[in-house]
């Protein structure tokens, strides 16, 4: 039973789940400062966002394989498939369980909240199952990036403060940019890895369509505008001042930026950036929850 779990959170991509952990609690504790914190609903909404996260994780997983997208040369899947430890058949049906799952606690969220969450949880949920699922298959289609961009920047970071008060804000949809654009280079960073084995099957992304050189333009820039935005934010009095300790993770950042820029194209070399990039977003979010509790502070 022990051994089983590991496989399915081996499934799931437990690495890659700060990327909604992230913008569901800078949501909530944003509005904090306007309302009373109400921690079981920012769970709840928060197991609902990780549950749509592990659940496409999965469904791509699947949809990879049976598209001959992912093989067990290209190291790109969780793996689950190729070492056989779940067939293709058991990870579909647990894709679409932990979806459900999740829109399930979507829902109820929505009775005890409002509409605006269901508009928010709906779009995350077709959103996730045709990311590269059929008929649309956005992904194949170049629309990977911006759709992560939306899912796991300003709707995320906007279902984790409605919840908590029931109303939007300019302030959340600003935040959501940093957040946004450094999930979003996570993707990026594993569509260069995977330019080979995605032209191979015929699919297309934004790194096929513009080219390797131009992607690594893109993945540098999605990294400089996070930081560039904070620190306008925190100009413009969006962000707390304490929001510029966030630039501890800049030697990261250039790190990562370095690593892609002399890679020439070697997969060997990009085989981890997606994790990197991960970690990046993790730390850079964690620090932005900090300083914004730390503002909290008199």
């Amino acid at each position: 039973m022990k051994q089983k779990f590991k496989i399915w959170l081996r499934a799931a991509r437990p690495f890659s789940l700060t990327a909604s952990i992230i913008p569901v609690t800078i949501g909530a504790i944003f509005a904090a400062k306007e309302a009373k914190f109400q921690f079981i609903y920012y769970l709840l909404s928060l197991l609902a966002a990780v549950l749509l996260q592990a659940s496409v994780n999965m469904l791509n997983d699947y949809d990879d394989f049976i598209n001959k997208v992912d093989t067990k040369e290209s190291g790109s899947s969780s793996g689950v498939i190729f070492e056989n430890l779940l067939t293709p058949e058991e990870l579909s049906k647990g894709g679409r369980l932990v979806l459900t799952l999740g829109c399930s606690l979507g829902l109820f969220l929505a009775f005890e909240k409002g509409a605006f969450i269901l508009i928010l949880g709906a779009m995350g949920a077709l959103s996730g199952y045709f990311y590269t699922g059929k008929p649309l298959m956005l992904k194949y289609r170049g629309l990977g990036n911006p759709l992560v961009f939306i899912i796991f920047g300003p709707l995320m970071m906007l279902g984790g403060y409605f919840v908590q008060i029931q109303r939007i804000s300019t302030s959340v949809l600003l935040l959501s940019i940093p957040v946004g654009l450094l999930t979003t280079a996570i993707l990026h960073a594993n569509d260069i890895r995977d330019i080979y084995n995605d032209e191979k099957a015929g699919i297309k992304t934004i790194s096929i369509i513009i080219g390797r050189a131009n992607s690594c333009y893109i993945y540098s820039g999605l990294i400089s505008l996070s930081y560039i935005s904070v620190l306008a934010m925190t100009y413009y009095g969006v962000t707390p001042i304490w929001s510029l300790l966030c630039l501890i993770t800049l030697p990261t950042a250039l790190k990562n930026i370095n690593k892609l820029r002399v890679s020439n194209g070697s997969n060997s070399e990009l085989a981890t950036l997606d994790q990197e990039t991960a970690k990046l977003q993790g730390q850079f979010g964690v620090i932005l929850i900090i300083s914004i509790l730390f503002s909290y502070v008199r």
